[in-house]
């Protein structure tokens, strides 16, 4: 029988601190406020949750043994060892009994951001997935972009907030194809109008963390149908885009200009000198310092 909890969360992160803070490994911001990456080493015991308002992906990294778990769908046993992990729907508290000890992941997505995000297509109503509430999941491709996500948190999100929306669009897609819910596609690509007029924008707010909301709004469409219709007009998805023309405006800054590496980072979106540095070396193969420098000696 699940724990009853006399108190009132908003939030996962603020739940797990103040129940099992002990256990935490650590907490790692994403580009979009409110959603955290938390890691935990669990001992075997009881680890229920809270009802609380998100929907929460969990991700298991490490562990051998097996774990019995109600997440508000009906009872079922697993094998951690099995890794995957396992959904969480929102506004539904959790009975979970571990026999070994174990380390976790977790994102949460606050249900009522994700329709927001969304626009409520292609996400259930009630944040309800059916059936996969119940079982172990261990689909690969699900799990792959999970990992992506911890590794940006963890690098200090260089790629930016597109990429997380774009991140958890493809989380919930997948999501959808393991429920068997439908996901409705689009045909085409961008008209050649509406597609310059994305990427001016784009180009135009190299500095600024715009978001796939903006740009579906610009394209009229939802974000489901701009993703994909973005991604079939230029080969890549709107992040990819935004990063590669920040790269090319850093490059030209480097090449035309004194600006130092510290100056530049913010003029192109980021943060950070660190995190420029490390997205330019990603994408060109060299430090700024050591591309300047090789423009120098020519």
């Amino acid at each position: 029988m699940a724990r009853i909890w006399q108190k009132q969360y908003s939030d996962f992160a603020s739940f797990y601190k103040e129940n099992y803070g002990s256990t935490l490994v650590g907490v790692y911001p994403t580009a979009i406020d409110g959603i955290n990456i938390v890691e935990t080493d669990q001992s075997p015991g009881d680890w229920s949750a809270a009802s609380l308002p998100e929907l929460n992906i969990t991700r298991i990294v490490g562990g051998d043994g097996m774990a019995t778990a109600d997440l508000g769908a009906g009872r079922f046993r697993s094998n951690l060892a099995c890794r995957g992990g396992v959904l969480v729907p929102p506004n539904s508290a959790t009975d979970i009994y571990v026999e070994c000890f174990h380390r976790l992941q977790f994102i949460a997505i606050p249900f009522d951001y994700l329709e927001t995000l969304t626009n409520g297509q292609n996400v259930p109503r009630d944040g309800d997935f059916g059936r996969i509430h119940c079982q172990h999941l261990t689909e690969p491709f699900l799990f792959n972009i999970f990992d992506e996500m911890v590794r940006e948190a963890r690098a200090g999100n260089p790629r930016g907030r597109m990429f997380v929306e774009g991140a958890i669009m493809t989380m919930v897609s997948t999501l959808n194809t393991m429920a068997q819910r439908p996901v409705e596609q689009t045909n085409g690509g961008l008209s050649p109008f509406i597609l310059k007029r994305v990427t001016d924008f784009i180009t135009d707010h190299l500095a600024d963390q715009i978001t796939l909301t903006q740009l579906s709004d610009i394209a009229g469409l939802s974000v489901f149908h701009f993703c994909r219709a973005f991604k079939k007009s230029t080969g890549l998805a709107p992040y990819k885009f935004q990063t590669a023309r920040r790269i090319e405006k850093a490059k030209l800054l480097l090449d035309t200009t004194d600006f130092t590496i510290t100056d530049i980072a913010p003029m192109v979106g980021y943060e950070t000198p660190q995190a420029f540095a490390r997205m330019f070396r990603q994408m060109v193969g060299q430090t700024p310092t050591v591309y300047r420098q090789s423009l120098c000696d020519r």
